[in-house]
């Protein structure tokens, strides 16, 4: 009975987090729609901090150093983006270069060779395709619109997405993970939020864009979060008793 009443008290916190977070990015967006955008320096780091209370908790503060120390990153640039993009664009690009690397990192683990997914056709090459191009349309933006020292370390960190996305992509391609699609969608949201952002500071500003920015923001962060909490990655040995 105690470890009942434990389980439905630990289910209704990480609930509270659901909501919370849900709650948050409501709120957000309605001010993306109707107010300024640097009103949402009030509302934004706060989905942020909601991602990290439950990943603190959803792991039993047995949690992952170098992705709390991303998820950080990520509160900082939040905190920037929405204070003055323009001014901040070198510490923005660091911090989120920064947040992208150790996500890849943190990633590593789950990546197994060997098996690939039997849906590796023609269209698995059209949506790499298409990720090439988004990042390619961005790099070109970027050195038309950027100037001075920015324009370096913006271009590390659309590097830098590359390598958050190869792991990505791997770990939904090898199928080992049930919750391989999560993590997909993931890296989705995520590459769209960076093409969206840069259109919307350097080349045309519209609150749509601006209120697709923090969903796409949001659920990649949120997403990527639930992988890690719940999803194992996969031992050697384990590879061999069940799948081979």
């Amino acid at each position: 009975m105690k470890n009942t009443k434990e389980h439905t008290h630990f289910a209704s916190r990480l609930k509270l987090f659901d909501l919370l977070f849900l709650l948050l990015l409501v709120v957000s967006v309605v001010i993306g729609i109707v107010a300024e955008m640097q009103d949402l320096i009030y509302t934004m780091p706060l989905v942020v901090l909601s991602i990290i209370g439950k990943y603190i908790y959803e792991t039993k503060r047995k949690f992952k150093v170098l992705f709390l120390i991303a998820l950080l990153c990520i509160l900082v640039s939040d905190v920037l983006v929405f204070t003055s993009f323009k001014d901040y664009l070198l510490w923005i690009s660091l911090l989120n270069t920064f947040f992208l690397i150790c996500s890849a990192l943190v990633l590593k683990p789950y990546v197994k060779y060997g098996k690939t997914r039997a849906s590796m056709t023609i269209s698995v090459f059209i949506s790499i395709a298409f990720v090439v191009y988004i990042l390619y349309t961005v790099f070109n933006l970027i050195i038309t619109e950027v100037y001075g020292i920015e324009v370096y370390f913006a271009v590390l960190c659309e590097l830098s997405m590359l390598l958050f996305l190869f792991p990505i992509g791997k770990i939904y391609l090898s199928d080992y993970y049930d919750t391989g699609t999560i993590l997909l969608a993931s890296g989705i949201f995520s590459l769209f939020q960076v093409a969206l952002s840069i259109i919307n500071e350097f080349l045309y500003f519209d609150s749509t864009f601006t209120v697709l920015i923090i969903i796409c923001h949001s659920l990649s962060l949120y997403l990527l979060t639930k992988f890690l909490t719940n999803t194992k990655a996969l031992k050697d040995e384990a590879l061999r008793e069940n799948y081979l």
